[in-house]
């Protein structure tokens, strides 16, 4: 939670506050708060400036309404092409899956775990994966970096700048 709104929510606490106790006393029968309140209405001014206060407090209530509600999620895609027929996207999540087919023949890789993000030259393709220890580090990556690059562009159209890896474990078993 914001600190504007929780002190959007302090305020509310004070006022709610106040006004119980105004209701409590007139619940009594004390005169004290309905003689304030019929006191500070008296005059045009006062109820312009409660008026004002009232107006602040409605939008006030309408936005913290407002960011409470759950927001849904964009459904991230880009864009592989535009023309006068249309346009082709694909779905990140659809990017990822392509990405797991690209890497799966590939012997001694476990665990993978893709982001993709975009940029001005293309995808940003970052693989955090476990692979056997018995392998080269280095010839396993640039298998699957030109694997997962070659099969977006073939399959799916689209353009990659780089495939980042990192190695996160080392499993002793293969696939």
């Amino acid at each position: 939670m914001s600190a504007a709104l929780r002190w959007v929510l302090f305020l509310y606490n004070l006022l709610f506050l106040a006004l119980a106790g105004m209701c409590l006393a007139a619940a009594i029968n004390r005169p004290e708060p309905l003689g304030y309140l019929q006191a500070a209405l008296a005059t045009p001014e006062n109820r312009l400036i409660f008026g004002v206060v009232a107006l602040l407090l409605l939008g006030l209530t309408l936005a913290v309404f407002a960011s409470m509600l759950p927001k849904k999620p964009g459904l991230q895609q880009v864009v592989i092409k535009q023309s006068l027929q249309g346009e082709i996207a694909i779905t990140i999540p659809a990017i990822k899956v392509l990405i797991m087919r690209a890497i799966k023949p590939i012997e001694g890789v476990r665990d993978i775990k893709p982001h993709v993000s975009q940029s001005v030259e293309g995808l940003v393709i970052k693989l955090h994966m476990a692979i056997n220890p018995e392998l080269s580090v280095p010839d396993l990556s640039q298998q699957i970096q030109s694997a997962v690059k070659q099969y977006l562009q073939d399959i799916g159209g689209l353009q990659v700048a780089e495939v980042r890896l990192l190695v996160d474990d080392f499993l002793a078993t293969g696939r």
